[in-house]
């Protein structure tokens, strides 16, 4: 549907899990003309010991995932997400009439006859599968943004390894959820930098808070989402993160 594509980890059934999801679809879900929701589900071949997707086979899944969109979300469909997790990779979409697509997945997989698979339809107009289940809880998607700052910081050169200011925001709707806030954070190792109250602009009141931390991909959620809970304990909300660029 959209080209704004990413992934993320989580827990599936007590399993680790990988979606790959379109963020996108987010503005125009659910979509009357698509009620019915399908899926195909393929039995990895060597799969990790995690149940995740292995290096060995990233070549074929790919070639699988790339058939199957081509095929199966053009006119009257559209090809939403993934799920990785337990040995298997579930591929979903949203049509506007299921019929025949058992025999349309068939006639796709016969390219890769080597793979195990199953597929389904069911009525779901509300789109309840991607918004409940593919789509990412508001702490993913700071999982997600924060690995993308960390992308645009190592695309200009930053090698990610080096301790600087890492400034933060945070918003509330009251004084007093705002003081708590910055009350836990100090307690964190966090120090005020400016704080904002509201205005013609925004009615919020906003906390900007920096400590100095290294903005590595292994690193930054356990920077950024004690934070995040922080914020959403005391009625707030976490609005991200800015660095320099150190090279």
């Amino acid at each position: 549907m959209t080209d704004n594509w990413d992934f993320y980890f989580l827990q599936v059934e007590d399993k680790p899990a990988s979606m790959y999801v379109d963020l996108g679809a987010i503005d125009v879900a659910p979509v009357a003309e698509l009620p019915v929701m399908a899926y195909v589900r393929l039995r990895m071949n060597a799969p990790r010991e995690d149940g995740l997707s292995s290096r060995e086979e990233f070549d074929a899944l790919v070639a699988i995932e790339d058939h199957l969109e081509k095929q199966l979300a053009g006119a009257g469909g559209a090809y939403v997400g993934r799920c990785t997790t337990n040995a298997c990779r579930d591929f979903f979409f949203y049509l506007a009439d299921a019929t025949g697509w058992d025999t349309r997945v068939a006639d796709c997989m016969r390219a890769f006859p080597d793979y195990r698979f199953e597929a389904d339809t069911r009525s779901e107009p509300d789109w309840s599968c991607y918004l409940d289940y593919l789509y990412p809880s508001p702490a993913d998607e700071q999982t997600i943004g924060n690995r993308r700052v960390c992308d645009a910081l190592s695309r200009n050169g930053d090698l990610l390894n080096a301790a600087r200011e890492i400034d933060h925001w945070a918003y509330f709707p009251d004084p007093r959820g705002r003081d708590a806030f910055l009350a836990a954070a100090h307690q964190l190792g966090f120090a005020t930098r400016v704080l904002s109250n509201p205005d013609d602009e925004d009615p919020r009141y906003g906390a900007q808070v920096w400590r100095a931390d290294v903005p590595s991909f292994a690193g930054i959620d356990g920077i950024t989402l004690p934070l995040f809970n922080l914020a959403q304990e005391h009625g707030g909300e976490y609005d991200g993160w800015e660095s320099v660029t150190v090279t």
